[in-house]
């Protein structure tokens, strides 16, 4: 089980939770020029905006993806990640590769536990980024992406190259318990039959590794027309096979109703606790 804290209190990722869903719709990368823009001008509330609509429709926690050319991660990050904790309260995920960036985050964010989104397996990420981590006490997204297999395409090419970043880890003294590992969701359009892979490579994660899952199901339907329901239909086939979280688009139709079926139809939320609850705030 990983544990991440915020203002709203403990949220867990593991095999006896709810799957934890991380609202990516705080990833300047593919937002218009005017978001650039004002965000260039230190205006944020339109992520503000992407954010509580996230929080209001069920996502549990919010990643925030700044790295564009154009901006100053470095003043940025921090900014944001502390304006969505002060207006939601929910957990935060860093999605970063500057170290100076997530440094700054981390450090604003204390003393509150964020998640680190995302370790490679490639030494220089290993040796710049664990440390951060390891300082401030940090979960970390594991990406078995690395020097020995490159992008896997096997279970056991994603098997090593995680377990390179679980002993990298325990080396800076990050027990797995801070690890959240990516199983690595590709495109079915380019990679037919890639979600097999995937699927096996959860449930290895989860009985050989013992640690928590994610995925970012966003890549599933890239190319294909209706692609959120591809995504959602990804989503809900990886939970029974051990996916914990995963990082999804908040607007996409029936998200949280089926997720939260699927967690009561596989054992996550006994007696469908939570999938009443949010049916009656819905009524």
């Amino acid at each position: 089980m990983t544990t991440l804290t915020s203002r709203n209190g403990e949220l867990n990722f593991g095999p006896d939770f709810p799957v934890v869903l991380i609202n990516a719709q705080l990833q300047v990368l593919y937002r218009s020029s005017k978001v650039i823009d004002a965000l260039k001008l230190g205006k944020i509330e339109r992520l503000l905006k992407m954010a509580r609509f996230g929080a209001e429709v069920g996502t549990d926690m919010v990643d925030i993806l700044l790295t564009h050319p154009e901006l100053d991660e470095v003043a940025l990050l921090p900014k944001v990640a502390v304006a969505v904790h002060e207006e939601l309260g929910c957990p935060i995920s860093l999605d970063s590769r500057n170290p100076q960036a997530l440094a700054a985050a981390l450090d604003a964010l204390k003393p509150y536990k964020a998640l680190l989104n995302s370790v490679t397996a490639e030494k220089h990420a290993l040796v710049t980024l664990l440390p951060i981590a390891a300082e401030y006490g940090a979960a970390v997204v594991g990406m078995p992406i690395g020097d020995i297999y490159g992008m896997p395409k096997t279970v056991e090419g994603r098997m090593a190259e995680a377990q390179v970043i679980i002993d990298a880890a325990a080396t800076y003294g990050i027990p797995k318990e801070d690890i959240v590992m990516d199983a690595i969701c590709l495109a079915a359009s380019v990679e037919p039959g890639s979600m097999l892979v995937t699927l096996e490579t959860l449930r290895r994660f989860h009985e050989e590794l013992g640690v928590a899952t994610t995925l970012g199901v966003g890549n599933a339907g890239h190319g294909m027309p209706e692609r959120t329901q591809i995504e959602l239909a990804y989503l809900l086939a990886a939970i029974p096979w051990g996916l914990d979280s995963a990082l999804v688009n908040s607007k996409t139709p029936l998200l949280i109703e089926e997720t939260r079926a699927m967690d009561f139809l596989s054992g996550r939320d006994p007696y469908g606790l939570r999938y009443i609850k949010h049916y009656r705030n819905k009524k």
